[in-house]
């Protein structure tokens, strides 16, 4: 809480002069900037809200202009009921304490926040609550969406609950209050989707999940692999549809029932409707068995994710990171009853980072040097609970006689470990004892972040990196069946900004850390999404400290084989786990036609478009490891030609023609495209800088003809390759930074050797060369000094108009005039 608020009873029984009737007649609660208290008029028995503030929490602007009185206007201008609307803001001298206070007058709600109703009714929260208080935020965050405003402090302190006895219906009422304003708020975001994923996160953890019915569990899943793990978190338009969209996020929500309905019908909620359902994996939830139907163990790079070695996994959403560090857990083994001991060379542990960030959010730092270890206990018991929970499992399935003479002996050791009381009954010496107390730590860690930065608050008993690693010893020398085979714990979406740099830097430390009893496999969005080095200024080192392996790049560099067959595998098994769909294969769907990348540049020459991108050849070209991006548009041809049944009815082959395939994809990346511009922050940026590179590399392809073939065929780039080492300004850099983040560049960071150097590529994400009538040739590049890069990143037009041709061109000589006439020459 700030400084200057005064006693919270002060105001009691006070009667303010512009409320003459009204008197202060209780305290309500309090907040980081001021007191809230209960006005009764006697007169009309009515009641209002009152928040006092003192002036000095509430800052000006540099003109002097009060723009706290924005938090008021917000909530008048809007039509929801959920708003909590101002009736007027004063100022008020108070002369016994010599001090001046900012006093917002409001409508009286009579309730609590979310926050207390939680702590006093968590029993009777149901998902039929939660239901009905998504809709009403959704509601509230369309309408500030379509105004361009947002809450900025939604947290759920600021949301009030209110249920009239009186009220036949029983309907909750859910109000919002103190709006928050730049520089007044406390809130280190102003993003209401994390705010509300937050609160759900909350309401979620009430939830006691086994005792409810086959309907509430269907939401419930959900709402927590969906809502909270995908929509209300993601800011990337180009990896979820519904980031940022609270009219389609309420459309999903509202058809709950009708996807639980036709659920039922197939006799479970894991059946596929269709080949192309459950793109993501996030979206199976618990469903191994589905995850098993559906997974290709063909996945390229995997035989590198299984190598004993600490390794950072990349590459585009969709690629599929999930699904291998899902499908190679303990856990997944023995719920498809694939677990034989002759089989399992490693103990898989699945852990995913949601948790980590809703207990930690936008980490930094703590000044306080013992408070380092909080967050790294948290991870360390929450890897410990999931290991000791499978090991426990596994060994009583195939080990029960060892396990049980040797469990006694290995929880003392691992109690001492990990800082536990011994055991004094029997009841407590065996793994499942463990787990319970690890999982109260859990709680204990969290709870004690909010606190980290009070220095009278002791903080004392947290577990650094080494407890994880001596536990896993312990376990490897206790237990002969696990003498053999080393732990795996494969961290899932391990990316900055949600796990931030500050977070990572902590975590590294044992993370990166090598030794045989453990190896720890991290997956991010992109190799700038991870950070190398730890809080202690250690820098880890690729093919040293861990390998790097990206799936974007893994795909581009194949030559198509690899490639072809995780695909007809991956689609093989969609089709097969629909009874009636009317193809066995993707050849069958999309005909196998070889491409030739020269003629077809040729035939864009020509102006000849149609018809130009079909076949499972050019999926396959298209394929930048975003495997769902691949699901959803061969599902879309299928809708577009009329859907199954219209497949059904075409005998000849292939059953999609080959104009109708084309034109699905170059609508596909088209739309992709425009994905680019709604993505936050500067999507129109991003956009201009990706058509200047398609443009000029379109241009090069009608003007320019390849001086290393032969025949002479039209010069064919997808990606820029510098001449020297990448200097940039930050600036430019940043803007680099997203499109590498976002997978719209793919950055190739051992590149080409060039002057003595050797300097990245970045490839044009391989979706979206329908969009500029490209080829999928991979011979060519768009070779670019710095200076060229700089203009492209921070001026995309000045950098299309100088560098796109317009009628033929010699290869040399004009570009060595552009650059001239454009930068000057390098002596200048």
């Amino acid at each position: 809480m700030r400084k200057h608020l005064p006693p919270r009873d002060h105001f009691i029984g006070t009667t303010f002069p512009f409320l003459p009737n009204h008197k202060v007649t209780e305290h309500i609660g309090s907040g980081a900037n001021g007191h809230v208290y209960r006005l009764h008029a006697d007169n009309i028995s009515g009641d209002l809200a009152l928040k006092v503030v003192p002036t000095e929490n509430l800052p000006v602007d540099d003109e002097g202009r009060e723009h706290y009185l924005n938090e008021a206007k917000k909530a008048n201008v809007l039509h929801n009921q959920c708003v909590v609307r101002y009736q007027d803001v004063r100022h008020w001298d108070d002369q016994q304490l010599g001090r001046t206070f900012v006093v917002f007058i409001c409508e009286y709600v009579e309730g609590q926040s979310l926050d207390k109703y939680l702590k006093t009714n968590r029993r009777d929260i149901e998902v039929g609550f939660i239901e009905d208080f998504l809709r009403k935020m959704f509601g509230l965050l369309h309408e500030l969406k379509e105004r361009r405003m947002s809450h900025g402090d939604l947290h759920a302190g600021n949301v009030l609950v209110s249920r009239s006895r009186f009220d036949l219906t029983e309907e909750i009422q859910f109000k919002v209050t103190d709006f928050g304003v730049a520089d007044v708020t406390t809130a280190d975001h102003h993003n209401d989707f994390l705010f509300l994923a937050d609160i759900l996160a909350k309401l979620l953890q009430c939830i006691d999940y086994q005792q409810h019915d086959a309907r509430d569990r269907f939401v419930y899943d959900v709402l927590r692999n969906d809502f909270l793990r995908r929509h209300l978190i993601e800011t990337n338009p180009l990896a979820d549809s519904l980031a940022g969209n609270p009219r389609e996020m309420l459309r999903k929500l509202n058809g709950i029932d009708r996807l639980f309905g036709e659920a039922k019908k197939k006799h479970t909620v894991t059946e596929m409707v269709t080949p192309f359902d459950y793109p993501n994996c996030e979206q199976m939830g618990n469903a191994h068995l589905l995850l098993r139907s559906l997974y290709s163990d063909r996945l390229l790079g995997l035989s590198e994710i299984q190598a004993q070695c600490n390794l950072v996994l990349t590459g585009p959403r969709g690629c599929g990171k999930t699904t291998v560090f899902r499908a190679l857990s303990l856990e997944y083994a023995m719920s498809v009853d694939v677990d034989d001991p002759e089989e399992i060379r490693f103990i898989g542990v699945y852990y995913r980072c949601d948790d980590l960030y809703f207990s930690f959010p936008r980490y930094e730092l703590p000044a306080r040097g013992a408070a380092l270890d909080i967050p790294m206990h948290f991870v360390v018991v929450s890897l410990m609970i999931e290991t000791l929970r499978q090991v426990r499992q596994w060994g009583l399935r195939h080990f029960q006689a060892e396990l049980e003479q040797r469990e006694a002996s290995v929880v003392g050791v691992l109690r001492e470990t990990l800082g536990l009381r011994p055991a004094s009954q029997a009841a407590s010496r065996g793994l499942q004892s463990v787990v319970s107390e690890l999982t109260r730590q859990r709680v204990r860690a969290a709870r004690k972040q909010r606190f980290c930065h009070v220095p009278t608050e002791p903080i004392e008993g947290y577990l650094g990196p080494d407890a994880l690693l001596r536990c896993c010893r312990e376990l490897r020398s206790g237990f002969p069946f696990l003498s053999e085979r080393p732990f795996f714990f494969f961290v899932d979406d391990y990316s900055m900004p949600k796990i931030s740099s500050a977070l990572q830097q902590n975590l590294n430390r044992l993370f990166m850390h090598r030794q045989a009893d453990a190896f720890f496999k991290l997956s991010t969005e992109s190799p700038i999404s991870f950070e190398r080095q730890d809080v202690d200024g250690k820098q880890y080192v690729e093919q040293r400290e861990y390998e790097l392996l990206n799936l974007g790049l893994r795909y581009l560099g194949d030559d198509g084989r690899q490639v072809r067959e995780f695909l007809e595998d991956l689609f093989s098994r969609r089709f097969s786990r629909v009874a009636d769909f009317p193809c066995d294969s993707i050849v069958e769907l999309l005909g196998d036609s070889p491409r030739n990348e020269n003629e077809a540049a040729r035939q864009f020459r020509k102006g000849k478009k149609r018809g130009a991108y079909h076949g499972i050849q050019t999926v396959t070209a298209m394929c930048s490891g975003d495997i769902h991006y691949m699901i959803r548009l061969v599902g879309r041809m299928v809708e577009d030609v009329g859907g199954a049944d219209w497949v059904r009815s075409r005998t000849a082959l292939p059953r999609i023609p080959s104009r109708k395939q084309s034109g699905t994809i170059r609508s596909a990346a088209g739309e992709f495209m425009d994905s680019v511009r709604t993505l936050p922050g500067r999507g129109d940026e991003l956009a201009m800088v990706v058509s200047a590179i398609g443009n000029v590399a379109r241009s090069f392809m009608h003007y320019r003809t390849a001086g290393n073939d032969k025949g002479r065929p039209p010069h064919q780039a997808s990606r820029i390759e510098p001449y020297e080492a990448l200097e940039l300004s930050p600036e430019a850099r940043e803007v680099l930074d997203d499109l590498i983040r976002f997978s719209i560049l793919l950055i190739d960071p051992r590149g080409k050797s060039r002057r003595g150097a050797v300097v990245p590529r970045f490839y044009l994400r391989r979706y979206l060369i329908p969009h500029f009538n490209l080829t999928f040739s991979k011979r060519d590049s768009l070779q670019l000094e710095n200076k060229e890069i700089e203009l492209l990143l921070l001026k995309p037009r000045k950098f299309e108009e100088a560098k796109r041709l317009k009628k033929m061109t010699p290869r040399p000589a004009q570009t060595k005039h552009e650059q001239t006439k454009l930068f000057g020459s390098r002596d200048e």
